[in-house]
């Protein structure tokens, strides 16, 4: 509402049409909604609300000087209430307390003065000294009848309907909900009515809306459908960037300071020019954080992988020192056996000469040992079939394909552990096809 009855306010010193109408268009859901809250009537409430636009519209030209728009016009409004209060009394009548069938009526039970500053310190969020600014009242005073409205709420809030309790918490709330069940309930018809007596009570005059008098119809021609045309490509000229081709030519100030570092140009006279400089700046900046993180992830990754190789070089290296030692005593320990005894003579080498053919003799015939040596078969155990239809499975899972199927009673090879939940078995009928079944399916043949 602030917004729209700004703009409203601007279109009115523009000397704008409509003004006047945008104005009331922008508040008149509040301020109905306020007065019923207030008068608990919808007839006093339209009366007031057509009163008090008639009045204001006289006096908008000040809001225009004001300071707060939006707080000189509700002031306007409450100033209406004081002036129409003993009116307004004259015609109120309470209710009992829990009689409320709706969020309105709760305040129904209090006295005119408590609606009003419940309305202006909930609503409105007026404070006790701008209350008592309107009302004429001590601020102490205004700050003890809240304090007391709020201690007997729970009172006053008493058999209202369970769809109504989300808006129990407090009187802000309730207030809020009461004003969504107000322009639920009411009819709409009044809006223009009450406006139309109201502008002409100020002596607003304004040009009235242009009908549309547009006559449509449907021409009876053959149409025939023509080709579209194909468009030549347009080239795409890109706009260069203002910042760095903008030249400044301005003879008269030259005392104008210029920053190679930064490129900020110091410009009063142009607004529009320095927040879009900021933009850029701003855009450039985001621009160097992520070039920045993504430099940063880079570097942790080379510098992982160079630590990664670096380690795995002194890995091999050490091996390769560990084997170079080895062979070193190998070579140590052949020597000895060598040199062992008086002198380096035939005799005492023949011997180690010896030795290493029955070890090569040895290795020989091993070696063919090892080569001949087969892959022994799983063990297989015998069982049958315990289904009635048993599929068998190219892997250990139900959406392989099947090999085959095995009836009741068929009798299979199982090959591993029969434990499992899936086994390997060889169908001894069906031509010894192997594939994978569920041991669950499977018992022990007899």
């Amino acid at each position: 509402m602030v917004l729209e009855m700004k703009r409203a306010l601007e279109d009115l010193k523009k000397g704008a049409d409509g003004a006047y109408r945008k104005i009331y268009d922008a508040t008149y859901e509040e301020v109905y909604c306020k007065s019923f809250l207030i008068t608990q009537e919808e007839k006093q409430a339209l009366s007031l609300v057509e009163d008090f636009y008639a009045g204001v519209l006289k006096e908008i030209g000040e809001a225009l000087k004001a300071e707060d728009q939006n707080l000189w016009f509700w002031q306007q409004y409450y100033k209406k209430i004081r002036r129409e209060y003993q009116k307004l009394l004259s015609i109120q009548h309470k209710e009992a307390p829990g009689k409320a069938q709706n969020l309105a009526q709760i305040l129904a039970a209090l006295p005119l003065l408590h609606r009003v500053m419940l309305v202006m310190a909930y609503e409105d969020d007026f404070s006790a000294e701008q209350i008592s600014a309107v009302l004429g009242l001590a601020s102490e005073k205004i700050e003890g009848e809240l304090e007391k409205l709020e201690k007997i709420l729970p009172t006053l809030t008493q058999g209202q309907p369970q769809e109504n309790a989300v808006w129990l918490a407090g009187w802000k709330t309730i207030l809020a909900g009461a004003d969504r069940q107000i322009l639920g309930t009411v009819a709409a018809d009044w809006v223009d009515v009450a406006y139309e007596k109201a502008s002409a009570a100020a002596g607003v005059k304004e040009q009235p809306k242009k009908e549309d008098n547009f006559e449509y119809f449907v021409a009876d021609v053959d149409l025939t459908e023509e080709k579209p045309k194909k468009k030549k490509a347009e080239p795409v000229i890109e706009e260069e960037d203002d910042e760095d081709e903008e030249e400044y030519s301005d003879e008269d100030n030259e005392d104008e300071e210029y920053d190679d570092d930064d490129e900020e140009y110091d410009d009063e006279d142009d607004e529009d020019d320095e927040d879009r400089y900021d933009w850029d700046l701003e855009d450039d900046g985001r621009k160097m954080i992520i070039i920045g993180a993504v430099v940063a992830v880079i570097l942790c990754v080379v510098i992982g992988l160079g630590a990664m190789w670096f380690m795995g070089r002194n890995k091999s290296d050490s091996a390769t020192s560990s084997q170079t030692e080895e062979q070193q005593e190998g070579e140590d320990a052949a020597a000895d056996l060598v040199i062992k005894g008086d002198g380096d003579t035939a005799d005492d080498a023949e011997p180690a000469e010896e030795t290493d053919a029955e070890e090569t003799e040895e290795t020989e015939e091993a070696a063919p040992e090892e080569e001949e040596a087969e892959p022994e078969e799983p063990q297989t155990v015998t069982m049958k079939v315990n289904a009635s239809s048993l599929n068998v499975r190219s892997e250990a899972n139900t959406t392989s394909s099947v090999v085959t199927s095995l009836a009741n009673g068929d009798t299979v090879e199982v090959l591993g552990d029969a434990s499992q939940e899936w086994v390997q078995i060889r169908c001894t009928s069906k031509n010894n096809e192997e594939g994978y079944v569920k041991s669950e399916y499977l018992v022990a043949a007899e």
